[in-house]
């Protein structure tokens, strides 16, 4: 009897532990498939803003994770068999948890959706990603909370049964007698000893019992079950650990975001706003939570624009929308902002969640950029950007208009296109090196047209420096100066030489004068100063007339210029007076050899178509430093020395002496400048 009392006792002992066990695993198995579930939850999210952040990492993985996501909760809710185990149904008692977690999942997926189809800068969608998935984790872990209480509830009345059972066993075992007692009371105290340390949690406690009965089974099957559910248990432990890595993302990714993140109530009052947008606005949170009206921070038309915009929103004509206005500091500053924003409920009422960027530079820059553009494309002097190295990277239609050659045929090329040939390589080494040393040069510079026609043109040059200090462009801004150049030289020309002659006239030897005097003084050699006046040349003015007088003129010019250096001057004074000066002479007896060949040049006869004449010229001299300290002086004794020799006889020659008289009543004596 005591026998089969053992053997109905251990089949007994056998069903009800069976019993328990596969209540114990299927509660286990519903723990690991709920914490999986959650886990998806998660990876959803991330695997979502990854994709939204870089649309090269979007794959299919966000669905297959959906897909598995729906199947645990299938399973959750009619049972079933998933991830390889088999999982009741949760618990009466944990339906509204699961259905809250259906409803979650629903909202959840819809942001997702939403995410993917967004561009890569709209905060409003990674916003509602990230309330949706918060909610989503909240009633997942409010599931699983459930769970792990159903699971502890399982537990004790599993050991409420190994109580029963062990007080049954006390009994059959007393019938059973000592030896039944030993065979059959102590394995089960060891059983029951690992069920009370699987009961407060020490999973790690195993059987010892011998395998070969049914309570070595048991034992075995114990100590299986607390190693799976050890198992599990560390898996949620690793669980909870990315979870809170990521709700710890999630927190960062809210408080150091560039954008100013705000909610408004139906009362158009702030109910929240993140220190970025406190410290873009110049408010404290505390002030911009705590009563701050929106007509604060934008004005005027800037405030009906945008009170217009919320209330369409709050009336569900625009669920959500972007715009931009100008918003006003604390202290009274103005600031673009860019706006987005999207209606929520919050504690059942309906609230709109947004972002703030700063768009105050992005603005300028956008402005000033179109006047730069229209100043570019519109003004008529040339302009030309090049890289550090002088590639061309753009030009402007003055440019083409200037060289003939447009942005098709000189991008990409250097400056060198437009080269004359007129410059060496030294001019354009002093170019570069000062642009290297300082960023600027300007000057005038001969290139060529792209029809070959070569010009002057007035270049200044400009480096823009990168932040780094390296150079970002070099900017060429030029005018065509060719004409300019031509008027300037002919004015300067019919102003210094006399139109009949070509030589240098009145202005022009007084300048000379001048400037041989300041020369003198500063170490150079002396010098001497002649007047020549032509005898006879009246005869021949009224005899041949003005055109062969003018001749005449221009015939004694060029024998003038012949007969001295290159270095000296000859100029015509007016009439039929010309001066001269020989520069750096020794000594008043250097004039006599010029004076000489001059006075023999004259006296050759000079052809005026088919007639011939003969002249010849009185000349005076006057030497530098010696007859006087100004041009004055120097003026009056030469032609004091002229006036002499004329009255030598003509075709004569004389140096200035302290002894020689005024001219006689009439002549006027030249005069200084």
């Amino acid at each position: 009897m005591a026998l089969s009392l053992v053997i109905l006792l251990a089949i007994g002992n056998v069903s009800i532990v069976q019993f328990l066990l596969r209540e114990s695993d299927g509660t286990a198995a519903t723990l690991n498939v709920a914490g999986k579930m959650r886990m998806l939850s998660q990876r959803i999210s991330l695997e979502a803003l990854a994709g939204h952040r870089d649309p090269a990492l979007r794959d299919a993985a966000t669905e297959t994770l959906a897909g598995a996501f729906e199947a645990v909760h299938e399973t959750l809710r009619l049972g079933g068999h998933v991830f390889d185990l088999d999982i009741p149904p949760v618990p009466a008692a944990l339906a509204p948890q699961l259905q809250n977690v259906h409803r979650a999942w629903v909202s959840h997926r819809g942001a997702v959706t939403a995410l993917a189809a967004a561009p890569a800068d709209d905060g409003a969608a990674v916003a509602r990603l990230m309330r949706t998935g918060a909610d989503l984790l909240m009633h997942a872990e409010a599931l699983m909370d459930g769970l792990v209480s159903e699971a502890r509830l399982s537990q004790q009345r599993a050991l409420y049964g190994a109580y029963a059972l062990f007080l049954l066993d006390l009994l059959l075992l007393a019938l059973a007698g000592w030896v039944v007692s030993r065979q059959i009371l102590r394995p089960i105290q060891g059983l029951v000893q690992q069920c009370r340390s699987l009961a407060v949690g020490d999973y790690a406690a195993r059987s010892a019992l011998p395998p070969g009965d049914e309570l070595g089974e048991l034992g075995r099957a114990l100590n299986d079950s607390a190693a799976h559910i050890e198992q599990l248990l560390r898996d949620i432990e690793k669980e909870h650990a990315a979870l809170a890595d990521a709700q710890s993302m999630f927190k960062g990714l809210s408080d150091n975001t560039v954008a100013g993140i705000f909610m408004l109530d139906e009362n158009l009052r702030f109910i929240h706003a993140n220190a970025r947008m406190a410290d873009m606005l110049g408010y404290s949170q505390a002030e911009l939570v705590g009563g701050l009206a929106l007509d604060r921070v934008f004005a005027g038309e800037a405030y009906e624009t945008v009170k217009a915009r919320v209330q369409d929103r709050f009336s569900g004509f625009a669920a959500r929308a972007r715009h931009e206005a100008s918003a006003q500091r604390s202290d009274g500053s103005v600031i673009e902002l860019e706006i987005f924003g999207s209606l929520m409920s919050l504690h059942g009422r309906p609230t709109l969640i947004g972002l703030m960027f700063d768009i105050t530079e992005r603005k300028r820059a956008e402005a000033s950029a179109r006047r730069a553009a229209l100043v570019y494309a519109n003004t008529s002097e040339a302009m030309v950007v090049t890289d550090a190295d002088g590639v061309i990277q753009d030009i402007n239609p003055a440019f083409t208009a200037v060289t003939g050659y447009s942005a098709q045929e000189v991008v990409g090329r250097t400056m060198s296109v437009l080269s004359s040939g007129r410059h060496g390589e030294d001019f354009y080494r002093a170019m570069w090196a000062r642009l290297v040393e300082t960023g600027r040069w300007s000057g005038d510079i001969h290139n060529r047209r792209k029809s070959g026609e070569e010009y002057v043109e007035r270049l200044s040059i400009n480096t823009s420096y990168n932040a780094d200090g390296t150079v970002n462009c070099r900017i060429g801004l030029f005018s065509d100066v060719t004409e300019k150049r031509r008027r300037e030289a002919s004015i300067w020309h019919q102003a210094h030489y006399d139109l009949l002659t070509q030589l240098p006239n009145r202005q022009m030897f007084q300048e000379n004068l001048r400037l041989s005097i300041e020369q003198s003084r500063s170490g150079g050699l002396p010098f001497g100063l002649v007047f020549l006046d032509l005898d006879y040349f009246k005869e021949v003015n009224d005899t041949l007339g003005h055109e062969a007088g003018d001749q005449l003129l221009r015939l004694v010019a060029r024998r003038l210029s012949e007969c001295v250096r290159s270095s000296d001057l000859v100029a015509r004074l007016g009439g039929d007076e010309f001066t001269l000066i020989i520069r750096d002479i020794q000594d008043p007896d250097d004039l006599f050899p010029v004076a000489d060949k001059i006075l023999e040049s004259l006296s050759q006869p000079f052809a005026l178509g088919d007639r011939t004449v003969r002249i010849s010229a009185s000349m005076g001299a006057a030497f530098y430093p010696r007859d006087g300290q100004s041009d004055g002086e120097l003026l009056r004794a030469a032609d004091l020395a002229m006036y002499a020799a004329k009255e030598e006889g003509r075709n004569h020659f004389r140096i200035y002496s302290a002894g020689m008289r005024e001219p006689s009543a009439g002549r006027d004596a030249p005069q200084s400048g």
